[in-house]
């Protein structure tokens, strides 16, 4: 656990501290105990928004070939996960998407990308026999490329959405290698250019 001065102070709204305050009062707790028991009944009831068996057929052909191509390339590094480095690849891979000629007119190639993986996670020293699955960050990156989806009226996630859930989640390797290679920022406004 880091030490006190490491951690990021997160600031809540007067009204929910005051709240957690009276509960502590009454049950003769610390402020802390009450959060801890509260965020640990909601991570028990916890259900991932993206589960593919339900929500895999709202992704046309090339968003899905995307995420075949996502678990090729984690299975390529012996990776026993599929991160959001992988579904850049996967990204990039997909030539007939928008994603990867957005990523292409910003400059971003396969080659580089899988470099910068390897440089920061490393490959896996065996190849991974069972079966791999996604990262809690990747199911909310496909959360959010269902939510893009949506809020351009589109009945598909097509692969320019899932890019932008990378890019709106701003966590994870993938949107890391974007910052990194000095186009995050510039992603959403290249793919909508593209869009017309």
């Amino acid at each position: 656990m880091p030490s006190s001065k490491d951690r990021q102070r997160i600031e809540i709204p007067v009204h929910f501290y005051e709240q957690l305050a009276q509960i502590a009062e009454t049950e003769d707790r610390t402020i802390t105990s009450v959060l801890n028991q509260l965020l640990f009944q909601a991570l028990q009831s916890y259900q991932p928004t993206w589960i593919p068996g339900k929500h895999l057929s709202r992704f046309n052909e090339h968003a899905q070939h995307v995420l075949s191509l996502a678990r090729e390339e984690a299975l390529s590094f012996n990776h026993q996960f599929i991160g959001t480095e992988h579904l850049l690849l996967g990204l990039l891979r997909e030539q007939e998407g928008l994603a990867a000629l957005a990523l292409e007119k910003l400059g971003v190639a396969p080659d580089p990308v899988r470099a910068a993986i390897e440089k920061k996670i490393g490959r896996g020293d065996q190849p991974v026999e069972e079966e791999i699955d996604y990262v809690p960050r990747v199911r909310k990156v496909l959360s959010l490329a269902l939510d893009e989806a949506e809020r351009q009226g589109s009945a598909y996630v097509r692969t320019e959405h899932i890019l932008l859930g990378i890019v709106r989640d701003g966590g994870g390797i993938g949107a890391d290698i974007l910052d990194t290679l000095g186009v995050l920022g510039k992603v959403r406004a290249q793919v909508f250019e593209l869009l017309g």
